[in-house]
């Protein structure tokens, strides 16, 4: 987190975090800044980063009170035999996210990001790798979602199966997954968006999820990239 807390020194500073980075030779450094944090933003602007999107946090309170909904769908641990098929998936669903838009990056770069993303958590010790599925057997979407200890979930990563995107299954698809933690006695859900993404802010709308407050994201990119 960048925090400017004595702005006369602030500059002097952030010149010792960019010696750091060039010393250790990254091409990419992502920032997140409160949407309230302008100070910041603006020190981060003169420094070459450049704002990339603003993301939204949806949170669902109260898991318990959401009615339960049977459409037949299925959640499920993904298996390491489904482990290939989900990261193929991962690698073409996302499209409005930082890594997609910023011009400066290659796009399947950012495919291969996401598809490693899933394949780290199928072993990741806190978070779990899940497949829903429709009533003949095929995969429509998956999460990967982390528990924490006061009954929330963090939903990291989700998507549609691109085969069956487009078709109006979103709906469906997001309350198998809120029953599912509904049943396993969780009490809330907290996810990020882009604002881009209108079709996830309508869907998020719609589940009656809440926005708290959003956050800029902001790029540097090493010039010979």
């Amino acid at each position: 987190m960048l925090l400017i807390k004595r702005p006369l020194f602030a500059q002097s500073h952030f010149e010792c975090f960019k010696v750091w980075v060039l010393e250790n030779s990254y091409a990419l450094v992502s920032c997140r800044l409160s949407h309230d944090k302008l100070r910041e933003s603006m020190l981060l602007e003169r420094n070459g980063y450049r704002f990339i999107e603003m993301v939204l946090h949806p949170m669902a309170r109260a898991l318990q009170d959401y009615p339960i909904v049977d459409n037949g769908m299925v959640v499920e641990q993904v298996k390491e035999s489904d482990l290939s098929a989900m990261v193929y998936m991962a690698e073409r669903c996302f499209r409005h996210e930082r890594y997609h838009v910023d011009p400066r990056l290659e796009p399947r770069l950012a495919d291969i990001r996401y598809g490693r993303w899933v394949r780290n958590s199928y072993s990741a010790p806190k978070q779990h790798l899940l497949k829903v599925s429709a009533t003949d057997g095929n995969t429509v979407a998956f999460f990967v979602v982390e528990n924490k200890d006061d009954r929330s979930v963090y939903w990291h990563l989700t998507a549609v199966n691109p085969a069956f995107q487009g078709r109006g299954l979103g709906y469906h698809v997001w309350m198998t997954m809120i029953n599912y933690h509904k049943l396993a006695g969780m009490e809330s859900i907290r996810t990020t968006i882009s604002a881009r993404n209108v079709p996830a802010l309508n869907l998020y709308s719609k589940l009656n999820f809440r926005f708290e407050p959003p956050e800029m994201t902001f790029h540097w990119v090493r010039s010979d990239q």
